[in-house]
C-alpha cells in the first residue's frame, strides 16, 4: 500500500484530535521539546493555560477532570519540565482521575545517549499511569490517541502519558493505515445482574458504597434510579461526596477513616456491600467487618472483593435497573439513622483563632455556588468532617496521595470547570509548595478565594512528634508576609483577627467574585484522632 502523506504534521494532528474529542484546555509550560505542539495550539480553538511550575498543570488538570468528569489535560516539555509533572500525575494515579499527560522529548536518535535533558520518561511514568506511550511514528500517535479516548469510553479512567519526540512532532502524519482497538473490560453478564440481584434479596442489611468512577462514567442518574429502586443506603468515598446531596436522608456520607458516625455504623454492620466504581482502599475498609462483598470496577488492580466485576459500572446499573428489583424494608435505614451523629468537638477558648472555628465559618458560607479545595496537613480534617456536600466536585482533595501543595493550582483547574467561586484553604506549609500560582490567578482573573491558615507551623508533623513523645524537630516555620507577597502579585490581601471579620469579609469576597487572599493565624492545636 502507498504510503500517503497528510498536509498536517504529527503536532497538528494531535492537537486536532484534542480539539474533535471536545478538550477546551491545557494547562502547561512551554519548552523547547515541545514547540511544534505550541506552535500547533497557537492555531486551536483550545486554550493554554500558562502556569507558572508543571506540578501546578498537572494539579490543574487534576481538578478540572474531578469536576467536570472530562479528560483533564496537561503539558510539559523534556526532562526537568516532564520531572515537575511527576507529583501530580501520582496524584491523579491514586485517585483515578481521568488525565492526558503530554511530553515532548529529546530527538529518536538521542535517546539513551545521555545527551541534554535526556531521561527515560517512559520509564518514570510508566508506574504512575494506566499506560504510557512513546509515539515515536505517526502510526503509534494516532493508535495511541485512539486507545486513550477508547480506554474513557469504556470507563476505564485515570493518566495516560503520550511522549513525542521532538524530530516526530514535526513529521507529516500518515493518514492511510489501520487504527488498532483493542478490548479493554469485560461485558455486563446476565449472570452478574442476577447473582448481585440474589444478594440483595437475601441480605438485610445492604450497604452501597460509591466512589468517583460514578462520575467518570457519567452514571449519577442511574445511581440514583437503583438507590431509589432498592431503597439500600449508600456511603461514599471521600472522592464522590456529593454525587446524591449529603443533605438527603438515603446518603450516609463520607465513610470509612473520618467518616460519620451512621456511615461507619453502617459498614460494620452491614451483611453486603455493593462497591460501586470505587477502589476499596485501606481507609474506606476500615469499619467493614462482611466479606460478602460484590465489587464493580473497571480496573483489575483494584479487585477486594469476593465477587469482583470487570465492567463498565454505567452499563451495570443500566443493566440492573432495567430489572425488576424489589425494595428493601426500612427496618435497617431506620437502625442506621437511630445511632445520631457524633457530637461537636468542644471548642476551647484559645489566644490565637481556634482553627475549627475557623474553618466552619468558612463552611456556613457552604452553598450551590461555591466549590471548596483543600491542601494537605491538619486543615482537611476539620473541612471532612464538618461539612456537606450538596453536589459532586464540591469538596475537593488530594485524596489517595496527599501532596503539600495541591490547593492553590487545583483552584486554577476547578476556575476553568465550573462558575463557582472558588475556595481554597493551604495551611502555611502547603502553600509554598506551590506559591508562585499566585501569578496565574491573577493573571487570568480567576474568582479564587485563598484563605491562608498559619500556625507557623507542620502542623500535623509536630501532632506525630508529640504523640510519640519525640522532641518537636524542623517543624518550625518562618513564614513571609503573605499579604504583602499576595498583593506582589497583584491579589488583593487582608489579615483577619476575628471570626466576625472573617464572616463578614468572606461574605462581600463571595459576592465580588475576584481573587482574594485572606490571611489568618490560628493556635496551634492538635486535630482529634479518628473516632470509632
Amino acid at each position: 500500500m502507498i504510503e500517503m502523506k497528510s498536509d498536517k504534521n504529527i503536532a497538528q494532528y494531535l492537537v486536532n484530535k484534542l480539539e474533535n474529542e471536545g478538550v477546551e484546555y491545557v494547562f502547561g509550560y512551554p519548552g523547547e521539546q515541545v514547540l511544534p505542539i505550541y506552535e500547533a495550539l497557537r492555531n486551536s480553538k483550545i486554550k493554554h493555560v500558562l502556569v507558572r511550575h508543571e506540578q501546578a498543570a498537572a494539579h490543574a488538570a487534576d481538578c478540572y477532570a474531578r469536576i467536570t468528569g472530562k479528560y483533564g489535560v496537561c503539558i510539559a516539555t523534556a526532562g526537568p519540565g516532564a520531572m515537575n509533572l511527576v507529583m501530580g500525575v501520582a496524584t491523579a494515579y491514586k485517585d483515578n482521575v481521568p488525565l492526558i499527560v503530554i511530553t515532548g522529548d529529546v530527538e529518536k536518535d538521542d535517546v539513551n545517549s545521555d545527551c541534554f535533558q535526556q531521561m527515560d520518561l517512559n520509564g518514570v511514568f510508566k508506574p504512575i499511569t494506566i499506560k504510557s506511550y512513546y509515539s515515536c511514528t505517526p502510526e503509534k500517535l494516532e493508535n495511541n490517541l485512539e486507545e486513550v479516548f477508547n480506554y474513557k469510553k469504556s470507563g476505564v479512567t485515570g493518566p495516560f502519558h503520550i511522549n513525542i519526540p521532538k524530530d516526530v512532532q514535526n513529521k507529516s502524519m500518515n493518514i492511510h493505515h489501520r487504527t488498532i482497538n483493542k478490548k479493554k473490560i469485560d461485558e455486563v453478564t446476565e449472570s452478574s445482574i442476577s447473582d448481585t440481584i440474589k444478594c440483595i434479596d437475601e441480605s438485610t442489611k445492604p450497604l452501597i458504597i460509591v466512589g468517583s468512577g460514578i462520575i467518570y462514567a457519567g452514571c449519577i442518574d442511574e445511581l440514583k434510579a437503583f438507590v431509589e429502586k432498592t431503597g439500600i443506603p449508600m456511603t461514599t468515598t471521600f472522592t464522590a461526596r456529593g454525587i446524591i446531596s449529603e443533605y438527603d436522608q438515603i446518603n450516609l456520607g463520607l465513610v470509612g477513616t473520618r467518616g460519620t458516625k451512621q456511615a461507619n455504623y453502617a459498614a460494620q454492620h452491614a451483611d453486603l456491600i455493593l462497591a460501586l466504581g470505587c477502589r476499596l482502599s485501606e481507609r474506606t475498609l476500615r469499619h467493614v467487618n462482611t466479606d460478602n462483598i460484590i465489587q464493580v470496577n473497571t480496573n483489575k488492580q483494584h479487585n477486594r472483593a469476593k465477587k469482583f466485576y470487570n465492567c463498565n459500572v454505567k452499563e451495570f446499573l443500566e443493566t440492573i435497573n432495567a430489572e425488576k428489583l424489589v425494595p428493601k424494608d426500612d427496618k435497617w435505614i431506620h437502625r442506621i439513622k437511630s445511632q445520631g451523629e457524633y457530637p461537636a468537638n468542644e471548642i476551647i477558648k484559645t489566644d490565637k483563632l481556634h482553627p475549627e472555628q475557623v474553618i466552619n465559618t468558612i463552611l456556613s458560607k457552604e452553598n450551590e455556588n461555591i466549590t471548596y479545595i483543600f491542601d494537605a496537613g491538619q486543615s482537611p480534617t476539620y473541612f471532612t468532617t464538618n461539612s456537606k456536600a450538596e453536589k459532586p466536585g464540591q469538596l475537593l482533595f488530594s485524596g489517595g496521595f496527599g501532596p503539600m501543595g495541591y490547593a492553590l493550582p487545583a483552584s486554577i483547574g476547578a476556575s476553568f470547570a465550573t462558575d463557582d467561586v472558588i475556595i481554597a484553604c493551604p495551611g502555611d506549609g502547603a502553600i509554598q509548595m506551590t506559591i508562585e500560582e499566585l501569578a496565574t490567578i491573577h493573571t487570568y482573573k480567576l474568582p479564587v478565594i485563598i484563605i491562608v491558615l498559619d500556625n507557623n507551623l507542620l502542623g500535623i508533623i509536630k501532632q506525630w512528634q508529640d504523640m510519640q513523645e519525640l522532641p518537636n524537630y524542623q517543624v518550625k516555620l518562618d513564614n513571609p508576609d503573605f499579604v504583602a507577597l499576595a498583593k506582589s502579585y497583584g491579589i488583593d490581601a487582608e489579615e483577619i483577627s476575628s471570626i466576625e471579620e472573617l464572616d463578614n469579609k468572606l461574605d462581600a469576597a463571595i459576592k465580588a467574585k475576584m481573587a482574594k487572599l485572606f490571611h489568618i493565624e490560628i493556635e496551634d492545636l492538635p486535630i482529634p484522632m479518628p473516632r470509632d
